[in-house]
């Protein structure tokens, strides 16, 4: 049979129908790799629980990680289902250099681009904590340590002297040691694993913010330093209830440091009792210290709280008064008085 008669029989594939048939080969190939690539993103993007009551956990990122040291990690604590996956992720979305360290509050019900987005913010963990006015370093430092952020100890240790945070550089003019009455009152916000020197510097820092600029135009119409009227201040941010009352106790204060009589302030003495509990007995007038005004004249050593700006203004600003004594009415305000015998009989008056 001639060659033409059995090309008939037997046509030959053109080159252009090969491919055609190649590309039918490999079609299903590729369109199952894809689906196997969106398999693997819809896994990797789900979180590891989707109840809605996974517990939030304080996850520590130390510096220096790798990616994959960090997807361990999360593995490790329940973050995530996958290290292998999150770390895919972390390639596909190139942010495995960009996470940072600290601590973080995450959550199993995160999903996992939510972790990492949150690991690249830096969104760290941090509580909002309010110090009052007229707390004391210890009751601040308790307040701190109750929250986890600081050791109660170490952050006494470091208040009570000023050098242990700053060295030779304490940007505050300070004749003693401790930091008390400096850390200024106010709402603030600090990260979980902040140091104990970093919080304190914080807040001496918010009080070089606040009162120097506030009390400058004062500070040369009278005879005290400034460490003078914060000393004085946080006595009258101990005795006060309301507002109205800062001015006129300051001004009994500052009448008898004029005639030389002795603050005879409560809160001093009970600065340095040893027992926990706000009414003060004669025995504790008797207190060996240079904080009890009741046995030592003029100002004590340095403040015995953190006062407040309001106190603070009320004794360079204190009111026009002759008032040397005053007593409690027991309910939050005072009854002043100008003598010794007026301010007996108000205390008969009153039921002391």
């Amino acid at each position: 049979m001639p060659n033409s008669d059995l090309s008939q029989l037997f046509p030959m594939e053109s080159p252009e129908r090969s491919d055609k048939f190649q590309f039918r080969i490999w079609l299903p190939s590729f369109a199952l790799v894809t689906v196997l690539v969106i398999g693997i993103f819809i896994a990797a993007l789900q979180p590891v629980s989707t109840e809605g009551i996974a517990l939030d956990r304080v996850i520590t990122i130390p510096p220096g990680l790798t990616g994959i040291e960090i997807a361990n990690l999360l593995h490790e604590n329940g973050i995530i289902k996958d290290a292998n996956l999150f770390r895919f992720l972390l390639r596909v979305t190139q942010t495995d250099a960009e996470l940072q360290a600290g601590h973080y509050l995450l959550s199993p019900a995160m999903r996992p681009m939510e972790v990492i987005e949150t690991l690249q913010a830096g969104e760290i963990l941090t509580y909002i904590v309010s110090i009052p006015e007229g707390f004391e370093l210890k009751t601040i430092a308790q307040t701190l340590a109750y929250r986890g952020l600081v050791d109660y100890e170490r952050f006494m240790e470091l208040a009570l002297n000023a050098e242990l945070v700053y060295g030779d550089n304490v940007p505050l003019d300070l004749p003693i040691a401790s930091l008390e009455g400096y850390l200024f009152p106010d709402t603030y916000r600090f990260a979980v694993g902040q140091t104990e020197e970093d919080i304190i510097r914080l807040m001496v820092a918010r009080f070089l913010e606040v009162v120097p600029p506030a009390v400058e135009p004062f500070l040369e119409g009278t005879e005290f330093t400034l460490h003078e009227i914060i000393t004085l201040a946080s006595i009258v941010e101990k005795e006060i209830m309301v507002d109205r009352e800062r001015p006129i106790v300051a001004s009994v204060y500052l009448n008898r440091l004029k005639i030389g009589m002795p603050l005879q302030a409560d809160p001093t003495v009970r600065y340095v009792m040893t027992e926990d509990r706000s009414r003060v007995l004669y025995r504790d007038l008797e207190i060996d210290s240079p904080y009890n005004t009741y046995l030592n004249r003029g100002l004590p050593p340095g403040p015995i709280a953190s006062p407040g700006l309001a106190s603070i203004m009320g004794v360079l600003q204190p009111a026009e008064t002759e008032y040397l004594f005053f007593v409690s009415r027991r309910d939050g305000t005072h009854h002043f008085s100008k003598t010794f015998e007026e301010h007996v009989q108000a205390r008969r008056t009153l039921g002391y």
